[in-house]
């Protein structure tokens, strides 16, 4: 009886805001969780390739500004380091997920704020008990403030490939009007209510993504290579940057529990040779080769996006930077329907009913779009801006919370010593880099912005 009472207590606390987070699975082409293990429906290889989908993306054309911040032999070895550690987390997830929907005796399996809420709170730890109330609604607004800053990401990816592709035309025009110039296209994404009409779009903007990866690979290996390649970092404050755009790059953490609620056999998901590890090291063998091969050709001349290094004189780059403008717009669609959900919600809960819901959810979406677009014209620097995203809210969504809900859920054996060293060590890693990442970034941030006003 008490089980049930908690059940109905949490699906009503939840409303439409969870659902939205779960439906980030959705938004990329794969189904809501089910509501009982016979529905599960997704194979390995569905799975997989959704998996992969959601960890690549702006993160992985930053690789080569990484490089060249931290040289290639300590990128690689922190690049590997945070790849392990987000590979354990997302183990951690997912066997927290199992436990406390066990535990409950739950149909559905937990969304990610639901798993941590109940982590701490069947914890024997009164620490972690005591910030159990709370603990949802920080997952739910560090989810919130993770798609937002991604939407600002895109906004700055079209606009810098665009302005730079006005200049082949003999087009120069500041950063500021070229964003107002792509307001309507992204207006128009941003006002997608309907899932049905927005998951078609993920398709388009796989075969861009997919056509831009290819092109910058071919220019990348083609020709010969930078001269000024260096091997380790030049400067120690620039190592934050680096480690908040690492961090950006494994933006996919909140759509490991949905996959991992829908696929047909969990061991599928979590085993050796599973969909959790072989689509991370898939994603690695991405972000590795492209970042190498980028920085190795373009050397300290390697850009926050490889896309802005292409030779925009070649009708074949510039038919490419279309094709990835438009993808990204399309992905704008898919990362901002959860975030408007969750506003939506939590504004109906303090001032609704609503007499024209309608009405009011465009309003809000267009304020919060307009909100993406002030971020993104604030702050009109790529690399500063992923690294920062990186910094905060990445760090602790793919490290903090599932290392904090380990501690919490973990009882007394033989076993926790080791498991409890581990997540220390990442609760470190992480405290380390979103501090000084928050202070690196913020601190070029306003020393970029007070230049350009000084320029200007």
């Amino acid at each position: 009886m008490e089980t049930d009472k908690l059940n109905d207590r949490e699906n009503k606390t939840n409303g439409d805001a969870q659902l939205a987070v779960i439906e980030m699975g959705e938004l990329n082409h794969c189904s809501r969780p089910s509501t009982s293990g016979e529905n599960k429906s997704s194979g390995y290889l569905v799975t997989l390739m959704h998996f992969i989908k959601g960890n690549i993306g702006c993160g992985m054309l930053a690789m080569g500004e990484a490089f060249k911040i931290g040289g290639l032999y300590l990128t690689l070895f922190i690049l590997l380091y945070v790849w392990l550690i987000s590979v354990y987390n997302m183990h951690v997830l997912t066997t927290l997920s199992r436990k406390v929907q066990n535990r409950l005796q739950a149909k559905r399996a937990p969304s990610f704020g639901d798993t941590v809420e109940n982590a701490f709170k069947m914890s024997d730890k009164w620490i972690f008990r005591s910030i159990s109330n709370n603990i949802r609604k920080i997952v739910f607004y560090n989810i919130l403030i993770t798609q937002l800053g991604l939407c600002s990401v895109y906004i700055l990816f079209i606009g810098t490939s665009l302005q730079k592709l006005l200049l082949q035309y003999s087009y120069e025009i500041n950063i500021q009007t070229v964003l107002l110039f792509t307001m309507p296209l992204i207006m128009v994404c941003a006002s997608l209510r309907k899932l049905r009409f927005i998951a078609p779009l993920s398709t388009l903007a796989n075969f861009a993504l997919i056509t831009g990866v290819i092109t910058i690979m071919y220019y990348s290996c083609s020709g010969p290579s930078s001269k000024d390649v260096r091997y380790s970092y030049s400067k120690w404050s620039e190592l934050p940057t680096m480690f908040g755009i690492i961090m950006f790059s494994f933006e996919g953490i909140g759509l490991v529990l949905p996959l991992f609620a829908e696929i047909d056999d969990d061991k599928k998901f979590t085993s050796t040779f599973g969909v959790l590890n072989f689509g991370m090291v898939a994603v690695m063998m991405l972000n590795v080769p492209l970042g190498m091969t980028g920085y190795a050709k373009w050397g300290d001349e390697v850009k926050s996006s490889l896309t802005l290094n292409l030779p925009y004189d070649h009708e074949l780059t510039q038919f490419v930077i279309l094709m990835m403008i438009l993808g990204i717009a399309c992905s704008y669609a898919l990362q901002f329907y959860p975030a408007a959900v969750i506003v939506y919600s939590d504004l109906e809960k303090i001032y609704g009913p609503f007499n024209h819901p309608a009405v009011w959810d465009y309003s809000i979406r267009i304020c919060i779009c307009l909100v993406t677009y002030l971020a993104a014209s604030t702050v009109p620097h790529l690399d500063l801006f992923m690294s920062l995203v990186g910094s905060v809210t990445c760090v602790a969504l793919t490290m903090i919370f599932p290392a904090l809900s380990n501690l919490a859920f973990r009882t007394k054996d033989k076993c926790s010593f080791f498991g409890s060293f581990f997540d220390m060590v990442t609760i470190l890693t992480a405290v380390i880099g979103s501090v000084t990442g928050i202070y690196a970034n913020t601190t070029a941030i306003y020393e970029a912005f007070s230049e350009s006003r000084s320029n200007g």
